[in-house]
């Protein structure tokens, strides 16, 4: 776990696709100590569920594999349903590895993820300042240049992984007394997101605050509307879409919003209105791919590609993996109302960047989920007061 945070700042600025080699190296490191496998526990279940569902979907996507052209390990491997099962076995290890963790160790987990991310928002922020400047010369030391337009898209990836990140970071540092490190962290994150045009993490820090003066100011009634608050757009993304088309409110915001927007809102609409032609089942994993221009790669909204995709199966399925994570925060806040808090802060600003930004599927992403999982676990573990519940999950990964 220490080795993962050392890399986190390495690979946050410098190569954020690494994060899936990353945490699947976890992964198989902790398998040893794992123990004899066991029945899996309600989330791992749900996520299995639509693994298999996302599997069988490829049936009928336009997205799945000709005949006959899966013909090497190297080809098997670039299957999203593949990676999917690959993903979900270690990704999950890694998590429920953390659950193993005494408190003399996850103090000194949380210490190293707390500076790391640190170090990774002074770093990425200050780069920033200077357009980039640092990145460029790094890549013209490892013989592959870049423009500087695109060197200060590749660092503001990094602003995605400190919004989510900052919460766990946040409180780590508070603990060990460092609250000039907490201000230090939270400038270097906003001034990178600003300076990299990275609205979506402005967004995601946004609603991970409210959510954290939720859950710390109410506790378990906080919890609960975070719960709700997650429900809703895996239940009616589509419909709530449609609806203000039909109503004229998508026509009022295509009026105020930046051409970057404008775009997501194009592909929203789409998405919806597709959805319609196979509502329960989907047209099937990956078709996202499949509809040229309109949809480049993917929705850019989670809950409408897992509609578009998997249909209501899929969403449900999804949906019900995050309000388990979601009622979590409700149980935990029952003992440890700030643990609840930074918990559903992270789980907050994780949905929203993956409600703007990025495709459901994208291996490096789900990475960085598994990762947050991780470091909020050894905060709370190093602070001696994580809830029972949680812990009794320990043996079912």
């Amino acid at each position: 776990m220490i080795f993962v945070f050392v890399m986190t700042p390495l690979l946050g600025y410098l190569a954020q696709l690494g994060f899936a080699p990353l945490m699947a190296l976890a992964g198989l490191l902790v398998l040893p100590v794992m123990g004899r496998p066991r029945t899996p526990a309600a989330p791992t279940l749900m996520l299995l569920l639509l693994a298999i569902w996302a599997a069988f979907s490829m049936t009928w996507s336009p997205a799945a594999p000709p005949p006959g052209s899966l013909k090497d390990y190297g080809d098997v491997e670039k299957v999203t349903a593949v990676k999917l099962f690959l993903q979900l076995a270690l990704y999950g290890a890694a998590a429920a590895a953390a659950l193993r963790l005494s408190t003399r160790g996850a103090d000194r987990v949380a210490t190293v993820m707390g500076f790391g991310v640190l170090a990774l928002a002074v770093l990425v922020g200050l780069d920033a300042l200077t357009g980039a400047a640092l990145f460029q010369k790094f890549r013209v030391l490892s013989g592959d240049p870049i423009r500087p337009d695109l060197a200060k898209v590749k660092i503001s990836i990094g602003c995605y992984v400190m919004a989510v990140m900052f919460w766990p970071a946040a409180v780590a540092l508070a603990q060990r007394g460092k609250q000039a490190a907490v201000v230090l962290l939270l400038a270097g994150v906003l001034t990178a997101s600003v300076l990299a045009s990275a609205d979506s993490c402005l967004v995601a820090l946004a609603a991970g605050a409210v959510v954290w003066l939720l859950v710390k100011g109410l506790g378990k009634v906080g919890g609960r509307l975070l719960t709700l608050a997650i429900a809703l757009p895996f239940m009616v993304a589509p419909i709530a879409v449609l609806w203000a088309i039909q109503a004229g409110v998508w026509g009022w915001l295509h009026g105020l919003v930046p051409a970057s927007w404008d775009a997501r809102l194009n592909i929203w609409a789409f998405a919806a209105d597709h959805i319609q032609d196979h509502p329960f089942r989907g047209w099937g994993l990956d078709a996202s791919r499949t509809f040229g221009d309109a949809i480049p790669l993917h929705t850019h909204n989670a809950q409408l590609q897992l509609w578009l995709e998997l249909g209501a199966v899929g969403a449900a399925l999804a949906g019900a993996f995050f309000c388990w994570l979601a009622h979590g925060v409700t149980r935990a806040a029952e003992t440890d109302r700030g643990g609840a808090a930074m918990s559903g802060a992270a789980l907050t600003s994780y949905l929203v960047i993956g409600a703007l930004s990025f495709g459901v599927w994208q291996e490096w992403w789900i990475a960085v989920g598994a990762l947050t999982v991780v470091a909020c676990v050894a905060v709370r573990l190093s602070s001696g007061e994580y809830s029972n519940e949680l812990v009794e999950i320990s043996p079912n990964g």
